[in-house]
């Protein structure tokens, strides 16, 4: 079991985030100890951790929140699958267009163009 600010250390998520991530029904219920703090499991951390996954792809809380429910109840709903798909091909064409920058610095910095001066 870990504490929420262990559990923020773990994830990287501030406190407040954790919290708020609780309310919005991201999370189950956590466990309470007996003086009301929370106890976070192992798949409560997993579980913020995919959520930070997720959020890095923008989908929205409400998104998160479907994919975790249906996580939860083992359904697979085609609706949820060809979103997670259309997702996933949206992240490629992000990465290609990344790489395409890499390349392109690189490029620029193996020339030194970008060290010298114009006349």
């Amino acid at each position: 079991m870990y504490t929420i600010k262990q559990a923020s250390k773990l994830t990287g998520l501030t406190i407040d985030t954790i919290r708020y991530y609780e309310k919005a029904g991201l999370l189950p219920k956590i466990k309470r100890l007996p003086n009301g703090h929370r106890a976070f499991s192992s798949s409560d951390i997993e579980r913020l951790q995919m959520v930070i996954c997720m959020k890095k792809v923008n989908l929205s809380l409400e998104e998160i929140k479907l994919y975790l429910d249906i996580t939860e109840s083992s359904k697979m709903i085609p609706e949820m699958v060809t979103g997670m798909l259309e997702h996933k091909e949206k992240i490629k064409q992000q990465m290609a267009q990344l790489q395409t920058v890499l390349d392109f610095i690189d490029e620029k910095l193996a020339e030194g163009t970008w060290l010298k001066k114009k006349a």
